[in-house]
């Protein structure tokens, strides 16, 4: 009994060490998205379409110097255009990285981030190619990778370029699919 009373007050006591040099931050990151739609057929020419988001980020740096997470919820408008025509969709979307951050100078800081993305579809524009491709099936949920890198300013301001790989379809018939590879420029404000 006295042995596990032990375990247990050591296991708190480390906890409250780990949660005590963890830091958490709360903000709000907005940014431009910039997007392309990747078909598997090579008779339509795509372009881009700007979108953007927004929304609360959480950041928790972990005990381990310089490595932490982050996650958010956001509000994010993507599309593509196909000749002149341009499907919107706005979604919510849900980042979750593993972020690396230095400093070499007091004031300017730099970061690299890599982590995974699941978004649910909310609204999205009626989208006809043709009467050829009436029967695309819009997908309601995507999933991804993220990637990006950045500078960190007085310890409250983030700014940097990310790039989102869609691991899921947009769209598909029984023959052909379409997703997008979205660039974005975004900016976090920490509290």
């Amino acid at each position: 009994m006295m042995k596990k009373r032990a375990v247990i007050l050591f296991s708190c006591c480390l906890l409250s060490i780990f949660s005590m040099q963890a830091e958490i931050r709360l903000g709000l990151k907005a940014g431009l998205n910039l997007s392309e739609a990747s078909f598997s057929w090579e008779t339509l020419e795509s372009g881009n379409f700007t979108g953007f988001q927004a929304g609360p980020v959480l950041e928790v740096g972990l005990p381990v110097l310089g490595w932490g997470l982050d996650f958010g919820v956001l509000y994010s408008l993507q599309g593509f255009k196909i000749h002149e025509q341009t499907e919107r969709n706005a979604s919510l979307y849900f980042p979750l990285n593993l972020k690396y951050k230095f400093s070499l100078l007091g004031a300017i800081g730099f970061y690299g981030s890599a982590g995974l993305f699941a978004d649910v579809k909310i609204s999205k524009d009626d989208f006809s190619i043709s009467d050829m491709y009436d029967s695309f099936k819009y997908k309601t949920f995507g999933a991804g990778v993220n990637l990006g890198f950045g500078v960190e300013l007085f310890g409250k301001l983030q700014v940097g370029p990310s790039y989102q790989i869609r691991l899921t379809d947009d769209y598909s018939t029984d023959d052909y699919t379409v997703r997008t590879k979205t660039w974005s420029i975004t900016a976090i404000y920490f509290f």
